[in-house]
Parts: structure tokens; C-alpha cells; sequence
């Protein structure tokens, strides 16, 4: 099954489902839940352990580097768990790109203590659902299981992170169904191959613009050893955030934690690539001609994100901009150049403000008949210009604004959002309490600031352009 809602966020590859997910980041917010209600903090001792109780929520770091955050939910008897390994596309080089992605595969075909498929014949028979996604920036898994069952995925994930058996029997078949995986959704897509090769001018010098899954050429190189050695290298505690959101107790369910991970022993982990991107580096523009039915246009221009603004309003702003070009029905983008003007067909408009790196501000349009893509490119530009020589509306923005951090408080109804909101701050090096603040960051940004970070950031010097047309027909 693909699913290809929007190709301008980070792609992310799941494996029991079989799906690319991509987000703008507006939905991927929607979807996140975030607890707002965290007001105090305190301390608590344990024994060897650095560990802080915030309400309901505590976070520990294990003597061995593990870092464990669990979060009490009583509202379903139900336990979710996620460990997010500090590793993925972006970490990789030469000959091996993909190979994060293929070990995420790996990692179900068992252990010595739990073999073969014997760790998805567990999950069926307890009633849990499993999965895992490999990201630009990070490695995941999760097991979601009735609290009952909570300390046998403690003992599965614990068991895995350190005697995985990594056997050729076992690889030769699966790699072959990553190959298929990029046959389906990327050389046989066009619009993603167009998407895959337009990263290589937007991201000029960043290892963002590798794909996740890998070349075919890469995944033709990809040997066990390999596998074996990035297993050894990357899946360590002292590399892996544990998240427990669910109906447990927080301080037994502590306990649990380091009777199975407690014993592992930490190694040393590289030096992760780099992520950042030059500013500025001048206008690039790309010409495609794929097996697509009408036209599209693709405009990114290179921007900061939360970690790496210097000043992180410039990627609240940026978040803002983004909902309002394209956060409903009534957003600019579709009120003026789809239903209006009629010069566009469909727009979508994707910014991720919680990268670890740099983040790309992405809009990718379909021109309506008979409107050229130079055209399109001309007006989606003039409504960026906007940003930069009119201050927004003030009643626009506010409504904006109150419909967006309305987003954030009911979202605090998804037990697997929650767990997946935490995790990704804090694998992209954010402090998980920053989704206490979120609110008042979103509802204090002024039309000052979007016009000032547009002048930073929609210039032609940071901006790419690609144009997609259909094959010509012999």
C-alpha cells in the first residue's frame, strides 16, 4: 500500500505497513498529542539514576547513557512504548546509503531467546500492534500493547537493542523486498523520483538530500557485514530514547525499565554528518521530464528550524507562514490562486520546525490548464512577496493563530501521538517540555515577525525550482 499525500516533508518509510508517510507539518501536529497541562517540577532520588518528576511524567538517564521518559495515562488500559535510536539516513555515507533503513527490516527476524518471526507471533497473540520507521534523522520502534503485557516489550525491545541474529538466510530475501519497496514508491512514482532528485540542488551540501531508502545501486552493495557492523555501531543505549506513555505506574514502570535495560553496556558512537546547509547559495533551478500526467512545480527555499535558528521565533513564524498559505480551505494559497485566480489546480505547503538539522519551506503546486509553470512560479512568488512588503492582517493572523493552537490542545487525545511528539523532540536534540510552551510561542508571534523572517528566508538566492513536465510521446 502507498499513501503519498505530500511530497515536501521528510519522507518516512514504515515497515509492517508498508507505507511512505509524508506530512506537511501542520498534519503531522495534528496528529502528534501534546500534554499542555505539565505546570511544575520535581526531584526525585534514585540510586545511580538522574531522574526529575514533572506531574505525572518522569525522565531518567540509566547508568549506561539510556535516556527514559514515561508518562502516566490512565484513560485506556493500553501501554504504548517507543525506543528512537539517534541514527538514520542522514548518518550515512559512500556505498551504504539505505542501509538504516534495511537494518529497521532486520531488526524483526529475531534473537536467539526469541527467533524467526517469533517477536510478530507475539504481538498477534497478545494483542499488540507493532511497527517501526526509519526517518532522516532517527531509527524507531514501538509496541503497543494492553498494560498487562508492558513488561514483555520492555524485555523483547532490551532483548533486541543487544543479541540480534543477523543471518545471511535472512537477508538475502529481505533486501530484496527493499528493492521493491524503491521499485513501487520511487522509480515507479514519478513524482517521487522527481522529489528524490530535486533534495541534490535544495540540500547542496546537507546529507538530507540522501534518500532514505538507498539507491538500487546502494542496496545492490549492501553486504550482512555491513548490517552487522552499523548494528554494533549505532544500537547502543547511550544512542536510544525509550518513551512510555500509557496506564502505568511512572516510578514501578521505572523500575521495570532498568531491570531490562539497566545491564547493557554502552560503546561509543561517531560523530554524526552534518545537517546544516550554507545560506544563500545562489538560484538553482532543475528541468525533469517523467512519466507524469500534467505539469507540477516544486519551490523550496532553504530555512532554519527550532534547533538551529538563532533566534527559534523565526521557526514559530515560519510554522505560522506555512498555515497560513495553506492550512484549510479558506488559507491564502487556496482562496486566491486555486478557487480565485484558478491559476493553480492543487498546492501543498510543508515546513518541519522540530528537524535536528536545517529544514527545507517547500511548496509544490499542479498549474491549471493552459497556465504555464513560469506563470505558476510567478504567482506563488508574488503571494511570498506579500510576507515581505505588507504586515499580515492582524484579525487573519489571530484567527490563524487560535485555530492552530486549538490544533495543539485537542490533540492531547492520542495516546501513540503523545509517546511520537516526545520522542521526536528529543531524539532532534529538543527538550521534550518544550511541548509546554508551544502554545504561547504560536500565539506571540507578531506580523512583524513573518515579515522580517520573510526577508530573511523568501529570497531568490536561497530558493530552488524544479519543473516537472510529462514525457514527450515518440
Amino acid at each position: 500500500m502507498v499513501n503519498n499525500k505530500n511530497l515536501n516533508g521528510p519522507h518516512v518509510i514504515h515497515y509492517k505497513d508498508l507505507k511512505y508517510t509524508s506530512r506537511s507539518p501542520l498534519q503531522r501536529l495534528k496528529q502528534a498529542t501534546l500534554v499542555l497541562s505539565i505546570v511544575f517540577s520535581v526531584s526525585l532520588s534514585h540510586a545511580n539514576n538522574d531522574t526529575h518528576l514533572i506531574r505525572n511524567t518522569i525522565e531518567t538517564t540509566l547508568k549506561n547513557g539510556m535516556k527514559v521518559i514515561i508518562r502516566e495515562d490512565h484513560r485506556s488500559p493500553i501501554v504504548m512504548s517507543q525506543i528512537w535510536y539517534g541514527v538514520g539516513s542522514s548518518d550515512e555515507s559512500g556505498n551504504l546509503l539505505g542501509i538504516s533503513h534495511v537494518l529497521e527490516h532486520m531488526m524483526f527476524k529475531g534473537t536467539q531467546k526469541v527467533p524467526d518471526d517469533e517477536f510478530t507471533r507475539l504481538s498477534r497473540i497478545y494483542g499488540g500492534r507493532i511497527n517501526a520507521f526509519t526517518s532522516a534523522n532517527y531509527t524507531n520502534y514501538y509496541q503497543l500493547y494492553p498494560k498487562k503485557y508492558f513488561p514483555m516489550a520492555l524485555e523483547l525491545e532490551a532483548d533486541r537493542m543487544t543479541n540480534l541474529v543477523l543471518r545471511q538466510q535472512d537477508f538475502d530475501p529481505e533486501i530484496k523486498v527493499v528493492m521493491e519497496e524503491r521499485r513501487q514508491r520511487t522509480d515507479d512514482n514519478p513524482r517521487n523520483l522527481a522529489f528524490e532528485r530535486f533534495k541534490w540542488i535544495a540540500y547542496p551540501t546537507s546529507h538530507y538530500r540522501q534518500p532514505i531508502i538507498g539507491f538500487m545501486k546502494n542496496l545492490q552493495n549492501i553486504q550482512l557485514k555491513d548490517l552487522k557492523h552499523w548494528y554494533q555501531t549505532w544500537y547502543t543505549p547511550n544512542n536510544a530514547t525509550l518513551v512510555i506513555v500509557g496506564d502505568v505506574n511512572a516510578e514501578v514502570a521505572s523500575q521495570q525499565v532498568e531491570k531490562y535495560f539497566g545491564k547493557i553496556p554502552q560503546r561509543l558512537t561517531p560523530e554524526r554528518n552534518d545537517v546544516l546547509e550554507f545560506d544563500r547559495v545562489g538560484y538553482r533551478t532543475m528541468e525533469l521530464s517523467l512519466g507524469v500526467q500534467v505539469p507540477n512545480i516544486f519551490m523550496a527555499w532553504n530555512v532554519r528550524s527550532i534547533k538551529t535558528a538563532k533566534n527559534p521565533q523565526d521557526a514559530y513564524a515560519l510554522t505560522i507562514i506555512q498555515s497560513l498559505l495553506d492550512g484549510g480551505i479558506s488559507s491564502r494559497l487556496q482562496d486566491r490562486l486555486v478557487r480565485d485566480k484558478k491559476i493553480l489546480t492543487a498546492i501543498s505547503v510543508s515546513y518541519d520546525p522540530y528537524n535536528r538539522g536545517d529544514s527545507l519551506f517547500t511548496i509544490s503546486a499542479l498549474p491549471a490548464e493552459g497556465v504555464s509553470l513560469q506563470k505558476a512560479q510567478e504567482m506563488i512568488q508574488a503571494e511570498m512577496d506579500l510576507f515581505k512588503n505588507e504586515l499580515v492582517n492582524s484579525n487573519e493572523l489571530e484567527a490563524i493563530k487560535s485555530n492552530f493552537v486549538s490544533n495543539l490542545i485537542y490533540s492531547q487525545d492520542d495516546l501513540v501521538g503523545q509517546a511520537h511528539m516526545i520522542g521526536q523532540l528529543e531524539v532532534n536534540g529538543l527538550d521534550y517540555r518544550l511541548i509546554d510552551d508551544l502554545p504561547k510561542h504560536y500565539e506571540t508571534v507578531t506580523p512583524q515577525d513573518l515579515q522580517r523572517i520573510a526577508n530573511i528566508y523568501f529570497v531568490k538566492d536561497n530558493l530552488s525550482v524544479m519543473y516537472l513536465t510529462p514525457e514527450q510521446q515518440e
